[in-house]
């Protein structure tokens, strides 16, 4: 559910991560590595499918301000709510980061644009979660 906006799109995502992953499951060369080779098929699949519906809106400045998110006043379901009112690109840019462990320049690579874009879409979300969740108090 990171990267669909409902549970059915998530499933169809699943089920697409399978199939690339049995027809190609000949190309793993270390087997002791499948098990991040088959999570690497998955989030590639879902990153296509934010890349057929929508194309990535890209950003000319950066806003930082080095603020961090409190998440410990909400709970899981309210954030994870948050985090699908956000804009696709953002929430994209927000799971890779911050909860995937991307580095700015791997995410850069993963969606196909650069740092600077990355760094504003993150910020952006932040914000916008921000916003988002002190409404919610």
């Amino acid at each position: 559910m990171r990267y669909s906006p409902d549970r059915d799109a998530a499933q169809d995502l699943l089920q697409d991560s399978y199939v690339k992953v049995f027809e190609s499951i000949n190309q793993v060369r270390d087997p002791e590595r499948l098990k991040t080779w088959v999570y690497k098929v998955a989030v590639n699949e879902c990153l296509q499918s934010i890349r057929r519906q929508r194309p990535v809106v890209y950003a000319d400045e950066v806003e930082t301000d080095g603020v961090q998110l409190p998440l410990d006043p909400f709970g899981a379901e309210e954030v994870v709510a948050a985090l699908q009112r956000l804009a696709p690109a953002q929430r994209l840019a927000f799971n890779l980061v911050e909860v995937e462990g991307y580095t700015f320049e791997e995410c850069a690579e993963q969606m196909r644009c650069s740092e600077v874009n990355v760094r504003a879409l993150l910020s952006r979300a932040k914000a916008c979660l921000r916003e988002i969740l002190t409404e919610k108090q």
